[in-house]
């Protein structure tokens, strides 16, 4: 049984570094391999963890996350590698010889890795549909239903979060829902993204009906899927919808379970090390085996870090101190005390977040070292400050309820209440605040992107308000997809303006 495991994840890898070929690479786990599983719930279970592989692969591949959502934001000064510096500038259109597979601006505009996710959530879907009830743990059908439908709500919860984050960064993108086997060679044209975004909520209100909330103890509490991310990703898809009445109903479902709490002053930094209480969904990355190298440009810790966490003298990604000093303004504030450092080099002087900097030898071999922090998707302080900014941008707002939610955060943080503001402007505030809380975790382009959205004011150093409403924050598609799809066409904003 370990072997066949072992054969279903080395399919797996080896798909992932040959999915580029296609536009939509289907089959993320061989046929062969189907004769030998699905016969059991380990089967399952493992179909289900390859799912959540991909979606890590698609993550650190050309550090998409954070290169998507904190890169071009304005948090940074510089990037060394020159598509990274072309992303950070929004020169998202920059030619990149198509040969060029390994070139991270090519990487970031081709969405197979996220097809690869979803085809294998689909795949899960189909499989376990079809698998008895007989193979699932439980004493009658009752609880073995529930324990095939957990893995079913799993599948659904991969299958619309993929289809969100490649909606925020796209815009419409292809809807894929069969199987598999019977659409490797179909072509797809993009699919309007309200369309896409409705089949992710209805995904997720199976998932709310299939999933539990995951006892504290849990060894896979947060990295695996449960009640609370799917009522998480609920209310982020509502609110990039710009559907806020909705969005503050899921904050609530959140909020209010009881499962989750916010990290005090003194154990800040555990967040970011997975896990932790306050955290309701992450990517799981902190263990040796799914680790990746600290010392390598092309991962978070290598891009941000410099010694004595790793072999670097400045970070490869350069923050601009500017935007840290007028973000945290209170010195006491213990996401500026632990979450930065201030170094030099030479006659320079810049700050460097610290929040990934759980670096270990691996065998305490000094020469290789293994960055162990989760990348952190959802976490109660992220939700209870979407909650204001619903309570803010709703059809009836409340904006004093907002300015509660934002300071009871700051107490936690050991930072003084904010005072003065009201109306309005409060949103704004809610903004900075999320830039404060969730700096470098993923989240603050799509918050400036909301945010103009509300307040209708210019954001972005690099997107002006003609080109914000021209949809300029979508990213193009790499011209390599098209080759084999004639069904697909450019990103609106970005015909004519892609070269390979």
């Amino acid at each position: 049984m370990k072997a066949k495991y072992q054969l279903l994840y080395v399919a797996v890898i080896l798909l992932l570094f040959t999915s580029c070929k296609k536009f939509l690479d289907q089959m993320p786990i061989s046929t062969p391999t189907d004769q030998t599983t699905w016969q059991t719930e380990g089967d399952a279970n493992a179909g289900v963890a390859a799912s959540y592989s991909l979606l890590r692969s698609a993550f650190n591949a050309s550090l998409a996350y954070y290169s998507y959502g904190d890169l071009a934001s304005g948090e940074f000064l510089t990037a060394e590698d020159p598509s990274f510096s072309n992303v950070l500038n929004v020169r998202w259109g920059t030619a990149v010889q198509s040969s060029f597979t390994y070139d991270p601006l090519l990487k970031l505009r081709i969405y197979t890795p996220f097809y690869t996710a979803v085809a294998q959530s689909n795949r899960c879907l189909n499989k376990i549909n079809n698998m008895p009830l007989s193979v699932f743990t439980g004493d009658n059908t009752v609880s073995q239903t529930a324990a095939k439908n957990k893995y079913l709500g799993e599948a659904y919860y991969t299958r619309a979060f993929a289809y969100f984050i490649m909606c925020r960064v796209w815009g419409d993108v292809p809807l894929v829902l069969e199987n598999t086997e019977a659409t490797v060679n179909q072509q797809y044209g993009r699919t309007a993204q309200a369309v896409v975004l409705k089949q992710a909520i209805d995904d997720l209100s199976k998932a709310t009906q299939y999933l539990n909330l995951k006892d504290n103890s849990s060894p896979d509490r947060a990295v695996r899927a449960d009640k609370g991310a799917a009522y998480a990703l609920l209310a982020h898809i509502y609110a990039w919808m710009g559907d806020y009445d909705n969005c503050s109903l899921a904050c609530d479902k959140v909020i209010n379970s009881g499962s989750y709490s916010l990290t005090n002053a003194a154990n800040f930094m555990d967040i970011y090390k997975g896990q932790s209480q306050e955290s309701i969904f992450e990517i799981a990355q902190n263990n040796i085996t799914e680790s990746i190298d600290a010392n390598n440009a092309y991962t978070l810790a290598g891009a941000t870090l410099t010694t004595p966490y790793i072999k670097r003298t400045v970070p490869a990604w350069v923050l601009d101190g500017s935007k840290v000093t007028a973000l945290y303004t209170d010195t006491n504030d213990v996401r500026l005390k632990k979450g930065f450092v201030k170094i030099s080099s030479g006659t320079t002087s810049f700050y460097e977040c610290i929040k990934y900097a759980n670096i270990v030898n691996v065998n305490g071999n000094p020469n290789y070292q293994a960055s162990l922090n989760n990348i952190v998707i959802f976490r109660l302080a992220d939700i209870q400050l979407l909650k204001a900014e619903a309570l803010c941008a709703k059809s009836s707002a409340e904006y004093s309820s907002a300015l509660s939610i934002v300071n009871n955060l700051r107490l936690y943080r050991g930072a003084a209440p904010i005072t003065g503001v009201s109306g309005a402007d409060v949103l704004q505030v809610v903004n900075d605040e999320r830039g404060r809380e969730l700096f470098l975790e993923g989240h603050r382009f799509y918050d400036l992107v909301r945010l103009e959205r509300v307040n209708h004011l210019q954001q972005f150093d690099n997107i002006s308000s003609a080109e914000f409403a021209a949809g300029k924050y979508y990213w193009p598609l790499d011209p390599t997809l098209f080759i084999n799809n004639s069904q697909l066409t450019q990103t609106p904003f970005w015909v004519g303006k892609v070269f390979n």
